[in-house]
């Protein structure tokens, strides 16, 4: 009987040992390489999410602008240049330029050179700094060739990010104040969206004086109220006054959609976000409702009722010229001047769905 290769047999148990040995250790070796990559890219994560945080805004601007930076660092600008790593994050340079030439210079004299002044520079080159940012803010699209963009005028114009001449007159009444203190103070007192005003109006109406008059007649869009508090306040005569409409709630200043930027394609999709009920379709429609609300009012203010351009018999009359002899309104006060005027009997001036509403009687 033939002996078994004892010598053989030995090799062979030690491939299988060796073998089994690899196919154990493949499983591990590959559970490390993928949990260290992981590993790392974790320690990177939390390293990126305590860096920006541990970013200091104005390092060098601090020593001699410390209430601006820091009043800066609160808003929504200096927080981008905090909390962001990428292009959006702002911070000094991102307006005024490198400033190591200034911080040098700063030592030996108070001359601003080295810096820029978005301020003294043409509106094209304080538009296109601003819009390296916010060209890709929806509200933004339709700036550049807009009404405001055409007649020269630059984001400072309406915006002012530092508010250095209210932060003056704020620090003289908070002298005992700290530095960090007296910075949130300031920032909650200053405007909304960095305007040059408190409100939005009052920003508008130093160069649009022609509608201030809006605000005093007998019937206005640009209306106050005390329970109006979303942010629009500010104190006339003693008391917080806000307006519930405002020039943004039907223009875009920063270029709209329609003709005198308008945030809606038309007049009539404008007026109607508001006031629905006019919208039809209807059994009888009015043809100058229809066409234009413009047609019989006007939109800032009047002197008349319901925002007419005139009063109501001598509106209806540049229409209906026909029914002069019949309605003789031309001779004083009479049932057709009276009140309402025409509407005393043509009640739904707008249009009606009554079937007997062929007048707009009902």
């Amino acid at each position: 009987m033939r002996e078994p290769d004892r010598a053989g047999l030995s090799r062979f148990n030690g491939r299988v040992l060796i073998l089994s040995t690899l196919v154990g250790l493949v499983p591990l070796f590959l559970f490390c390489l993928i949990k260290l990559p992981a590993k790392a890219q974790s320690a990177q994560t939390t390293a990126a999410r305590q860096s920006p945080q541990q970013k200091v805004i104005g390092r060098d601007c601090r020593q001699c602008h410390q209430v601006i930076v820091e009043a800066f660092a609160l808003d929504a600008h200096g927080k981008s240049g905090k909390f962001l790593s990428d292009s959006r994050a702002s911070g000094c340079e991102s307006c005024h330029g490198n400033s190591d030439k200034h911080a040098e210079n700063s030592t030996r004299t108070k001359s601003a050179e080295g810096t820029i002044n978005p301020g003294k520079i043409s509106a094209a080159q304080v538009n296109q700094t601003c819009l390296a940012c916010h060209a890709s803010d929806r509200s933004h699209f339709n700036w550049q060739g807009g009404k405001h963009d055409r007649s020269d005028m630059s984001c400072v114009s309406c915006h002012d990010v530092h508010h250095v001449n209210m932060m003056k007159r704020f620090a003289a009444n908070l002298t005992d104040k700290t530095g960090p203190e007296l910075a949130e103070i300031i920032n909650g007192r200053l405007p909304d969206k960095d305007l040059i005003n408190f409100t939005v109006e009052d920003t508008c109406l130093r160069c649009h004086g022609d509608v201030r008059k809006a605000l005093f007649q007998r019937s206005t869009h640009l209306f106050r109220t005390e329970n109006w508090t979303d942010g629009r306040l500010t104190r006339r005569n003693g008391e917080t006054v806000g307006m519930k409409v405002t020039c943004t709630s039907c223009h875009d200043p920063h270029g709209g959609e329609g003709k005198k930027m308008l945030v809606a394609h038309s007049t009539n999709e404008l007026c109607y976000t508001c006031h629905a009920e006019k919208r039809g379709p209807l059994l009888y429609e009015h043809p100058p409702v229809q066409e234009n609300c413009l047609t019989c009012h006007t939109t800032h203010g009047s002197n008349n009722v319901s925002l007419l351009t005139r009063r109501p018999h001598q509106l209806c009359q540049t229409c209906h010229i026909n029914l002069l002899p019949r309605h003789q309104t031309a001779a004083g006060f009479d049932v057709f001047t009276f009140n309402r005027s025409c509407m005393n009997c043509h009640t739904n001036i707008h249009g009606s769905n009554h079937p007997s509403g062929r007048a707009f009687t009902r």
